[in-house]
């Protein structure tokens, strides 16, 4: 329970000194951005500290990446060295 305490200080440190500078200079996109990463952040890092079975995100970001690096060599490699 030490951890997460201590996640939820950095995170509200964090957090105290970043959303008035994005306000003040009417960073409303990144703020959004911000606030959804850091949830997701947080998340994960409780899941972590509790053991909980989280979904790999590597695997998610291949699964995304793939087809277009496919794509890629597609294009960029005469057919002969195509896989």
């Amino acid at each position: 329970m030490l951890y997460v305490l201590l996640l939820l200080l950095f995170y509200v440190t964090v957090t105290y000194f970043e959303v008035p500078r994005m306000l003040k200079n009417g960073m409303r996109r990144e703020l959004y951005a911000f606030i959804i990463i850091s949830l997701l952040g947080f998340i994960l890092a409780v899941g972590q500290i509790f053991h909980w079975p989280l979904p790999n995100v590597t695997k998610g970001i291949e699964a995304l990446v793939r087809p277009v690096s496919e794509a890629v060599e597609g294009w960029l490699l005469p057919p002969e060295l195509r896989g």
